[in-house]
Parts: structure tokens; sequence; C-alpha cells
């Protein structure tokens, strides 16, 4: 057993050392896409429920 988990170690290294790792900058820049790209569809969701929510309080009034 031990034996099969030392062999599954030294597997998983090889693989590892195998990887072709993007750059910090590409990383970096990456991570500012996907987060530009969450804000602004947070900001549009947020902006379409506003719009939804005042549109039916219009046409359906809580009295």
């Amino acid at each position: 057993m031990i034996g099969t988990i030392k062999k599954q170690a030294k597997d998983l290294k090889a693989e590892l050392d195998r990887v072709d790792w993007p750059s910090r900058d590409k990383v970096l820049s990456s991570t500012w896409v996907v987060v530009l790209i969450s804000l602004f569809v947070g900001v549009f969701l947020w902006a379409a429920d506003w719009v939804l929510a005042r549109g039916f309080d219009y046409l359906l009034p809580r009295h």
C-alpha cells in the first residue's frame, strides 16, 4: 500500500513537471478580465432587477 502511494506521488510529480504553466502576467491579465466581466454582469443583473421591480410595482401597485 505504501509503495502504491509512493508511485502515485512520483507519477503526480512527473505529470506536474510536464505542465505548461502560464506566466504571471498571463494569469494576472486573465484574472482582471474575469473580475471586470463579473462586475459588468453583476451591475447589469442588478439594473435589470431594479427596472423590472419598479415596472411591476407600477403595473401591480400594492395597496
